[in-house]
């Protein structure tokens, strides 16, 4: 019964392992985890092994019972059909729940544990029943091949693909970036436009009324080829000058020229479109740049087609690129912080496990929901094993945050 109760749970272990969720995992578990998974490549010649074992150990079982049984009514006299009616309800009764029902659910609640602990002595035991499980296999694998009988085509869960990637990184097959950029491709679908805009207070824009020289050096300045313009107010964007569309006009830069004329056309987004859908967006309407409404219809931020991309294969910098980083390593303990760095692309560059889950987005809203109020420079906000100093602000606004580890941190700059 004890190989029986191993064998039933060990079946149900190794089918749980897929349900795992890598992102509650610790750095042990995550290990065990991709060892099982490379275990768990074999899991139809697993599980035929394991259904040889449970079925030969139940039958040793009932085979042991039925025999004791007999002995037992000979012995005492007593009406041998009934007392292997009771043995077959009694053994039954007792394999069903401490060799299939218990052990079942202790694996299902936690099979990575339960997989982990008993993969050595399913490993010799695969190996030890290779023969018969070779055959069997075979077997199995001609019956599928029956037209109607074969079995369909079952997709990879997100978890379970994710899980390879970060085993074929660990293992030098995928290299970090090749890792980030597929594990991105994940996060698409479930990245919200708000997470990525440019937000309202830093939209680089200019009235309809300004002149063609403030224009150029606006341009000059910021390096951007694409100026929103608006009516009075950021909130009514009236559409899109570009650059190159200037040229023209570079000689006459003493005229009055109305920009509304040379304005292009851009789209509306509310902030929670989900950014796979915004890039069909662009692509219908060969667009590059979006306007991100509120629930009120008031201008939220602006979002370009570089940012969505940006979201796949990283940052793209370009020859008017001229940002620091938002993260820049100052030793093994500290870094200093970018207030408006993603709070995901923070968690997983300093391996940190800071909430996203809270209605903010930035490092910036983080510190603003401990401290409830703007903060002070040089203001030190201590977060479990970390210290988060204040390190500038302009106009409330959180600028650089310098960030302490009690522990050394991976070397991830």
């Amino acid at each position: 019964m004890i190989f029986s109760a191993l064998f039933s749970g060990a079946e149900t272990a190794f089918l749980s392992i897929s349900q795992i969720n890598r992102s509650e995992l610790d750095p042990d578990d995550k290990k065990k985890l991709y060892r099982l998974t490379r275990l768990n490549d074999r899991i139809q010649e697993i599980l035929i092994a394991l259904l040889i074992g449970n079925t030969i150990a139940n039958l040793a079982a009932a085979t042991i019972a039925a025999l004791v049984a007999a002995s037992f009514a000979q012995a005492w006299s007593l009406n041998e059909t009934l007392v292997l009616a009771i043995e077959v309800i009694t053994v039954t009764m007792v394999l069903l729940i401490l060799s299939e029902l218990f052990p079942k659910l202790i694996a299902v609640r936690n099979p990575l544990h339960f997989a982990s602990a008993l993969s050595g002595f399913i490993s010799a035991y695969i190996n030890l029943i290779r023969p018969l499980t070779y055959i069997l296999d075979m077997f199995t694998r001609l019956i599928q091949k029956i037209p109607g009988i074969g079995t369909s085509s079952i997709p990879f869960r997100k978890e379970e693909l994710l899980t390879l990637v970060e085993v074929g990184e660990e293992k030098g097959t995928l290299e970090k970036e090749e890792r980030e950029m597929i594990s991105s491709i994940f996060e698409f679908r479930d990245t919200q436009v708000r997470e990525i805009m440019v937000p309202r207070i830093d939209i680089v824009a200019v009235e309809q009324n300004t002149t063609l020289e403030e224009l150029i050096e606006l341009i000059k300045k910021k390096g951007h080829t694409r100026i929103p313009i608006y009516d009075t107010s950021i909130d009514k964007v009236l559409g899109i000058l570009h650059a190159k569309d200037l040229l023209p006009f570079l000689h006459r830069k003493n005229e009055k020229i109305d920009f509304t004329q040379l304005a292009r056309p851009l789209i509306y987004v509310p902030e929670y479109k989900m950014i796979d859908d915004l890039l069909r967006d662009f692509q219908s309407e060969q667009l590059h740049m979006a306007i991100v409404v509120d629930e009120y219809g008031g201008t939220a931020g602006l979002v370009t087609l570089e940012d969505v991309l940006e979201e796949i294969v990283g940052e793209i910098q370009d020859e008017y690129d001229h940002e620091p980083p938002l993260l820049r390593k100052i030793d093994a303990n500290t870094v200093v912080v970018n207030a408006k760095i993603d709070l995901h692309d923070l968690n997983r560059e300093l391996e940190l496990e800071l909430p996203t889950d809270e209605g903010f987005e930035s490092l910036g809203g983080f510190i603003f929901s401990l401290t409830g109020s703007v903060p002070i420079e040089n203001e030190v906000i201590e977060y479990k094993n970390c210290k988060f100093i204040v390190e500038s602000i302009n106009r409330n606004r959180i600028g650089l945050i310098r960030i302490q580890f009690e522990q050394k941190q991976s070397d991830t700059a």
